[in-house]
């Protein structure tokens, strides 16, 4: 798959070091490897999107917008605890349409 990366996206990873850098790039290297989404581990589509998945990786949630076929976006790469917060979902509500 082709992948492409929000300036949010990027600013997140790049505040990262050692094992949770390590383990974000493992993901993105599987999701270029990916030929479809049920390929990608601990990958699930939220509920009331269309388009928008969620990736589990430890502590954190990497959300992405599936933009065609074989092209994801990946937007936000947040904590748990702000993964479902009132600010996220209106964004990705907004992105999805």
């Amino acid at each position: 798959m082709k992948v492409q990366y929000s300036k949010s996206f990027v600013k997140t990873i790049s505040r990262l070091s050692g094992k949770q850098l390590g383990s974000v790039r493992e993901v993105i290297a599987e999701v270029k490897n990916a030929k479809r989404i049920d390929d990608i581990t601990d990958c699930k589509r939220l509920i009331g999107y269309n388009s928008v998945y969620c990736i589990r990786i430890g502590g954190m949630r990497a959300f992405f917008i599936l933009v065609i076929e074989d092209t994801v976006c990946f937007q936000y790469l947040v904590s748990r605890g702000q993964a479902y917060s009132k600010k996220i979902e209106t964004e990705l509500k907004r992105l999805d349409s």
